[in-house]
């Protein structure tokens, strides 16, 4: 797995899911912070990448081309939450599982082209996004820090494994976010799921960057230049959320749908 800077408590609790889902599956697990292993060497003992929380612009130049030359070979990611830049390897070649973690700020535009295809879109906002903090409105309705809100997610595709067996309307708790562009308008993306965006109240910051017509889509999935297996879903801020039923197994089926297991 690889990570960035995000919440520690969730990026730990990340790691203990993703490695409970891989020894269920008989697969091994490694986890790394450290950048140094996109090469096309070492890249290529792996068969999935898994990103989670990851955010900031700490692959080089030649990382990013070692990651891109990866999946353009057949490999396959997988993202949560902050996954624009995020790395959470699962190394499924040899039934190996690397992730990798990071903490920082936003990749924002300075995401390659082709990483942004690869996500599906990229991330815009979310709850007091635009002021840094939330005002005492916000933290006292959804304490403690504003952004975390509860919301109800619709599935729109049963027939995909991470959405097999969820129930069609869920209420769940999560930072929800916003993005530039919507996967549900490019016909290169399938939406698994929605927001409903009852957390954009009448106190929300700047509501019409939280905005996503015709639909809100947060779960969704591709075949990244016609060979890459990939999957991407905007939960998972929370410590809880990987501990919950509901996003368990929608991250379990989204692994085996990346991996191939679920064929």
């Amino acid at each position: 797995m690889f990570t960035t800077l995000l919440a520690a408590a969730a990026i730990s609790a990340s790691h203990v899911l993703v490695s409970s889902i891989a020894n269920e599956k008989g697969w091994s697990v490694a986890a790394t912070e450290d950048s140094a292993i996109f090469t096309n060497g070492s890249l290529s003992a792996y068969s999935t990448l898994v990103f989670i929380s990851t955010t900031g612009n700490y692959l080089s130049t030649n990382e990013s081309d070692a990651l891109n030359d990866f999946l353009l070979s057949g490999g396959s990611w997988l993202g949560i939450h902050a996954g624009k830049f995020k790395l959470m390897d699962v190394f499924r070649a040899l039934n190996s599982f690397l992730t990798f973690s990071n903490i920082a700020g936003d990749f924002g535009d300075d995401m390659p082209n082709w990483f942004t295809k690869l996500v599906g879109a990229q991330f815009r906002s979310h709850p007091c996004e635009t002021d840094d903090i939330c005002d005492d409105a916000q933290k006292e309705r959804y304490p403690p820090n504003g952004n975390i809100r509860p919301d109800t997610v619709t599935v729109l595709d049963f027939d995909h494994p991470s959405t097999s067996g969820l129930p069609e309307s869920h209420n769940r708790t999560d930072e929800w976010y916003a993005y530039k562009t919507n996967p549900a308008d490019d016909s290169a993306y399938k939406v698994l799921a929605k927001v409903e965006e009852t957390y954009i109240d009448e106190i929300t910051l700047s509501p019409e960057l939280q905005h996503m017509p015709p639909m809100h889509s947060i779960s969704w999935y591709s075949m990244y230049e016609g060979v890459a297996r990939a999957f991407y879903t905007g939960m998972g801020h929370t410590n809880e959320s990987y501990s919950e039923e509901y996003f368990v197994k929608h991250v379990t089926g989204g692994l085996e749908w990346v991996t191939g297991t679920s064929d």
